[in-house]
């Protein structure tokens, strides 16, 4: 036995499976209408009454949050609007990844609807973050007059002084963590950044940019701007808000006077079955204030209720926006997926929308792309995308040519979109290809040298650009550790991080922030560049600040188990009621399983280097297949010490050769114990 297996079985994450009281999972069950296994479920996901589960279920795009809530969000519009309208060209910087090459498009394509004169560009070769001063430079010898940047930005705060300086503004639209020094832009559209009024922080860059598109439709409708006033009467008081573009921005309230707080060109909003004082109305009519009336079956005791009443009837009354919004969910949807965000709030919105909205997409690139991929027929899950299209956009940017996934979500042409959907899946095949001739080089250095530590840090200089990030999250899943694979190019180093352990790697990155060049990222997952002669102190760093961080050092990741099961229980019944947790990721799991003290049968390493696990558990009426992806070395060292064995596993449908079968996906197993 290796000491590098020893080390990932000791690694594992700690298996919770949380009490609920019965009596309130058939409360909720009787409430639902679902089965208490069910319920089980919902109720660890937070759901207790109907209006939970209502809010959970939700797939309406009128239930995203108004635009105007991010607090740049109307100063943006207004600038891109004056360019569009004033015939200066704009230039769009996207990031190279799925999530920056799909937000580019977006915003590209929603430009070229109004005619704008855009161009766009994103990182060429295999290294590199950020917009470059070259980049400016090719922005300035166009003409440009202001740049908006996707997905990127927010850590290029000198870039941005230099674009100022030559007299070009710039609007920022990223989600990455905010950095010490903010780029002095003329707007910048992040939901992560420290003071934004927005309420939900976990959006893609490809999320922001669909509330961008939002916002910027809006500002053409008739009423954008237009001051609106819901008043009702208490008492003697009259009581309201004030309200523009869908917001509640200021409260009102007046007794009988000769003066009110209404300006001429407000309109004021009423309950036909809640008169307002006749005195009022007298002088609504006098000053021909305009009004409107409205019809609620809701019942409210508050302005503030009534306000908010309005707002969503106004938000509704957009229909056209709405469908102009619509039309760009579904690559929103990919970018959402592909850059691993949560699958809560309002990101479970725009996927369940967007996956559904896939059969009859709009972006001719997508819809000549899905036929190349081999996807199941049957309705799309966020994991078919993860799994099956998300690699083959990633691959132009980790292969260098991130230039030709932008141009196949901005083609207009059936030939073109075609050649460059081939393109990109043989570039897949070669990204693949790199990522294991790369996996082999670094692996056994790992095994040899770094396993051990609390975070793995790797420099090299034999390997190649362009799948660092793939393999440090291959060898952070495997070890359950933080891992950050730096790539060597003269005096500069090249790094991705994936997290492990459940920790935040932009916080322990920003504790060596003084060793890096530049840096930016996600919570689990960190890109960097770095002097070599720093990478030794970053290390050494890393393990220090694990060493003497109690909680970092001694936290592991828990493996929620939602329900145990015995094997006869799985069937294609209790799949399909499972649908209603679609879609299921990072933030929504999907539902986890555990069998206990299980007999395995037939077990094989399969793929081509065996490094996946495949057996079968029994049940009465067949042999149920389960796949361990990556889990061959630790089930094969479990299975030499235990002849029955516990699994944690979700439930997923596989197709081969035309035939649909269910399977049990592992995501741990260890040896059974009688007394555990």
């Amino acid at each position: 036995m290796s000491d590098f297996i020893e080390e990932m079985i000791n690694n594992s994450p700690e298996w919770v499976c949380t009490d609920i009281d019965a009596g309130s999972i058939e409360k909720l069950s009787h409430l639902t209408g679902y089965s208490e296994r069910i319920c089980r479920i919902l109720f660890l996901r937070g759901v207790r009454t109907r209006q939970d589960l209502d809010n959970y279920l939700n797939n309406d795009i009128d239930a995203l949050n108004n635009p105007f809530l991010f607090t740049d969000m109307i100063r943006a519009v207004q600038r891109v609007k004056r360019a569009v309208y004033r015939h200066e060209k704009i230039f769009i910087f996207g990031d190279r990844d799925a999530d920056g090459v799909l937000s580019t498009a977006m915003l590209f394509n929603m430009l070229k609807r109004f005619d704008a004169d855009v161009l766009y560009r994103v990182p060429e070769g295999e290294y590199g973050y950020g917009i470059e001063k070259r980049d400016i430079d090719f922005a300035k010898n166009e003409g440009v007059t202001l740049i908006l940047t996707v997905d990127t930005g927010i850590s290029s705060a000198e870039e941005v002084d230099y674009a100022n300086a030559l007299k070009i503004d710039t609007i920022i639209m990223d989600h990455h963590v905010q950095p010490e020094v903010v780029p002095c832009a003329y707007s910048i559209l992040n939901p992560k950044m420290n003071e934004e009024t927005y309420p939900f922080s976990d959006l893609s860059a490809g999320g922001v940019v669909l509330k961008f598109i939002h916002a910027f439709i809006l500002s053409h409708a008739k009423n954008f701007n237009r001051v609106f006033i819901p008043l009702g009467a208490r008492g003697d008081l009259i009581e309201g808000y004030k309200v523009k573009n869908g917001l509640l921005i200021e409260p009102i309230r007046f007794k009988e006077s000769i003066h009110y707080p209404i300006d001429s060109n407000a309109t004021v909003v009423r309950d036909t079955d809640k008169p307002l004082p006749d005195y009022f109305m007298s002088w609504l009519s006098d000053t021909k204030i305009a009004q409107i009336s409205i019809i609620t079956s809701k019942e409210y005791d508050s302005a503030e209720e009534f306000a908010d009443i309005f707002t969503r009837l106004y938000m509704k009354k957009q229909q056209k926006c709405t469908a102009f919004v619509h039309s760009f969910i579904d690559l929103s949807a990919l970018s959402t997926i592909s850059d691993i965000m949560p699958l809560v709030d309002e990101n479970r919105v725009i996927v369940k929308e967007g996956l559904h909205r896939l059969d009859h997409s709009e972006n001719l690139g997508l819809r000549i792309l899905l036929g190349y991929c081999n996807l199941p027929d049957r309705t799309l899950t966020a994991r078919d995308i993860a799994w099956n299209l998300s690699p083959i956009i990633n691959s132009a940017g980790r292969m260098g040519e991130a230039d030709l996934a932008a141009r196949l979500f901005t083609t207009e042409d059936l030939n073109t979109a075609n050649e460059l959907s081939r393109m990109l899946i043989n570039l897949n095949e070669r990204r693949k290809e790199k990522g294991e001739r790369n996996l082999n080089i670094i692996q056994p250095i790992i095994e040899d040298r770094y396993y051990k530590d609390p975070v793995i840090v790797l420099s090299t200089d034999e390997c190649e650009h362009g799948v660092t990030g793939i393999i440090a999250s291959k060898i952070s899943r495997k070890y359950s550790k933080p891992t950050f694979i730096i790539v060597n190019d003269g005096d500069r180093g090249i790094g991705s991080g994936r997290g492990g352990r459940n920790i935040d790697l932009v916080h322990l990155v920003t504790r060596c922030e003084d060793l890096l060049v530049k840096f930016g990222g996600h919570r689990a997952a960190v890109g960097f560049t770095i002097d070599t002669e720093n990478i030794d102190l970053f290390r050494e760093r890393m393990q220090s600040i694990m060493s003497e961080d109690l909680d970092m050092l001694n936290s592991y990741e828990n493996l929620e188990i939602d329900d145990s099961i015995v094997p006869d229980e799985v069937s294609f019944d209790l799949y399909n009621e499972l649908n209603i947790f679609e879609p299921t990721g990072p933030g929504n799991t999907a539902p986890m399983f555990c069998i206990l003290g299980t007999t395995v049968i037939n077990p094989a390493g399969i793929g081509k280097d065996k490094n996946h696990l495949r057996f079968f558990v029994p049940s009465k009426s067949e042999l149920i297949p389960v796949i361990g992806w990556g889990m061959a070395d630790k089930g094969f060292r479990i299975l030499e010490k235990s002849e029955l064995v516990d699994i944690v596993f979700s439930i997923e449908d596989n197709f081969y050769r035309g035939e649909r079968s269910l399977q049990l996906v592992l995501a741990d197993m260890r040896g059974f114990e009688v007394n555990a």
